[in-house]
């Protein structure tokens, strides 16, 4: 943050001052056919933020059918983050994000970091999907939530999946209700995107789908093209290509990338002349008593697909080290990896470890202005931090939206009594707190929620604080109860919508026996035990859910819209080579492969930022993607291999 930056920030905030370009949304929009209402952002905004000015939130009501004419309609929850340019390009960037199930408008901070290398020059739409995040008003099943609030909590996979579990009685309450979860499907919500960009005054624009939004992104320039300028699909996940069966490949092929580097490195190569074979060794080894024990447990055959997935969700240099990993494991030797998984290899930019790393080659004089401008940039960014937390302070104590005054004081109160309550007693509390995310707004049911739970020498206190609270604070309460419910049970809620949505259009697509065929010709079957395990519940939970295939759907998308293709070598959730692929229909799509990216590709480096960025620019012109020879990873290899 730089002091042009914060001082606007400060006025704003003094000021009270608010975006004009918003005035039209808090009138209900610019499409009547979807009304806006504006609701106050779930907290914490962000240190640059401020609500009214840089960011605004609200709901949309879409048809739940779109080809239904004056039937029932979803509130969709969105926000806008404004561009920090003053003379911002006229289309802007929809996040489409993944799941189905996941959700954006409970975090702004962390999807605002994610996007802030486009606010440059572009708004920032989020929005929850139909279903997903705290758009799910129409199929929350409020009464089983609370009644399993602590499973929905913790998400026990062994717990979740059963015909009696607790997802299941989800389904089963939500059905009661009378939902059509027909249209709970990635076409209905695809004209979603369209509609919602049309009430909030965007004719043109450009969407940045990642993981299952890819999909819906996909399915966009099928559905619903119109002012649709460019597509970016992130972490790839094909409308062709059937993903539960095809759940290893991903596993299979950034495996395979370790494997292909590795021998296009001399120095590798050479230490590890035969590391497919060694890797075949460790996968029998680990199926062998006696186990293995890594960081105090037993681990087994899926420790291979497990050791992937914490590559694919580290941005560090992880693939180096598996050559050397596996060569021991199939000796029966843990050490390497003891030290990998403790974070043994991580560098820690302090500025004696860069000086310690970097600066060998420099005289006394540079060596001492290097030591001191490490130092002062130290400083600095402690300095930031302190400056983030007291802009967020602020935008909360004058915020204009939600009253979250009093409501914070409540908030505070409660969470100080809940700390001094027994388990049981706690867990009381927050199954009553949870029902309120089914209801209207009312002053009463948060009287008789602390009046049954809060202990009787705290009560004066907390019911004071009712007492003083305006309507406004009263709808902020709810919208904190339900934000909180969201974030606790994240995991839990994003399985049941993903039921919803996949179990229902991706069958029978999907079958065991498909599963089974793909697996056959795994290049490394040591990947299937791990992934066998997590895959193979999720069939007998779609079991539950009726089906609605849909005919087309899963055919191949043609579109001659730009589309940008990004993958990642150590992506295990989605084919490292399905830009490449998907590509292949698209006339006017690119594909780039971006070397040690996980899933969420944009997340890894600047490189894929850039080009990223670069292609949203200029959509029609080829993408520069030079920068991702420097991604190669280099692989270590311990003296006694040398």
């Amino acid at each position: 943050m730089s002091p042009d930056q914060i001082i606007p920030v400060l006025i704003a905030l003094m000021t009270g001052a608010t975006e004009p370009a918003f005035d039209a949304l808090r009138d209900g929009g610019h499409d009547s056919r979807y009304p806006v209402t504006i609701e106050a952002c779930p907290r914490p905004l962000g240190p640059m933020e401020v609500e009214g000015q840089t960011v605004i939130c609200g709901r949309i009501e879409v048809p739940e059918d779109h080809a239904a004419t004056g039937g029932a309609t979803i509130p969709l929850a969105f926000a806008i983050l404004k561009s920090r340019s003053t003379a911002p390009a006229p289309d802007p960037v929809i996040y489409l994000h993944g799941g189905p199930g996941g959700y954006t408008v409970q975090a702004i901070p962390l999807n605002a970091h994610i996007f802030d290398f486009l606010r440059d020059r572009r708004d920032i739409i989020l929005f929850d999907q139909r279903g997903a995040g705290i758009s799910d008003r129409t199929i929350a099943c409020y009464s089983e939530l609370a009644a399993d609030f602590v499973q929905f909590t913790k998400a026990d996979e062994e717990k979740m999946f059963g015909p009696d579990d607790p997802l299941a009685k989800c389904l089963t309450e939500t059905t009661a209700t009378g939902v059509d979860l027909s249209v709970y499907n990635t076409t209905q919500s695809a004209r979603d995107v369209r509609a919602i960009m049309d009430t909030l005054g965007y004719p043109t624009y450009n969407a940045f789908g990642i993981s299952y939004g890819t999909k819906l992104g996909q399915e966009l320039l099928r559905t619903a093209p119109e002012g649709l300028r460019s597509l970016v699909i992130d972490s790839i996940s094909r409308v062709d290509n059937p993903a539960y069966d095809t759940n290893g490949m991903p596993s299979d092929q950034a495996l395979g990338w370790v494997v292909d580097y590795c021998m296009a490195e001399e120095a590798c190569a050479a230490a590890y002349p035969d590391l497919e074979g060694t890797i075949a060794a460790a996968g029998q080894r680990l199926a062998e008593d006696p186990k293995l024990t890594v960081m105090g447990e037993e681990v087994g055959p899926e420790l291979i697909a497990d050791l992937l997935d914490a590559s694919n969700g580290r941005n560090m240099p992880f693939t180096a080290y598996l050559p050397q990993v596996f060569t021991e494991l199939a000796e029966g030797q843990t050490a390497t990896l003891q030290k990998l998984l403790a974070g043994g290899f991580n560098f820690i930019p302090t500025p004696e470890a860069i000086m310690a790393r970097y600066g060998a080659g420099l005289g006394d004089l540079d060596r001492t202005i290097a030591e001191v401008a490490l130092i002062e940039a130290t400083q600095i960014t402690s300095a930031q931090s302190a400056l983030a937390k007291l802009l967020s302070t602020l935008s909360d104590d004058l915020a204009d939206s939600g009253a979250l005054n009093t409501e914070a004081l409540l908030d505070d109160a409660l969470s100080s009594v809940a700390a001094t309550m027994e388990p049981d007693e706690v867990l009381a509390l927050m199954r009553d707190y949870v029902m309120l995310i089914g209801q209207q707004s009312d002053r009463a049911a948060i009287e008789t929620l602390i009046a049954t739970h809060v202990p009787e020498v705290e009560k004066p206190r907390v019911l004071g604080l009712v007492a003083a609270m305006t309507e406004e604070d009263v709808a902020a309460f709810y919208q904190r109860a339900r934000v909180d419910s969201a974030n606790l049970t994240s995991r839990s809620r994003m399985t049941f919508t993903l039921g919803i949505i996949a179990c229902q259009e991706d069958f029978p697509f999907n079958s065991p026996e498909g599963y089974d065929a793909v697996a056959a010709n795994y290049r490394f079957p040591a990947v299937d035990p791990g992934v066998r395990k997590s895959t193979l519940p999720l069939y007998g939970f779609c079991d539950l859910f009726d089906k609605y295939p849909r005919d087309g759907f899963h055919d191949p998308v043609v579109s001659d819209i730009p589309v940008l293709a990004m993958s990642g070598t150590k992506d295990t959730q989605t084919d490292p080579d399905a830009a490449e692929k998907v590509v292949r229909t698209l006339t006017n799509g690119q594909a780039v492969l971006f070397p040690e990216a996980g899933h969420a590709v944009i997340q890894f480096s600047q490189c894929a930022k850039d080009v990223a960025e670069g292609f949203i620019e200029a959509s029609s012109a080829p993408v520069n993607a030079a920068c991702t020879a420097s991604l190669v990873p280099k692989f270590y290899i311990p003296p006694t291999a040398q």
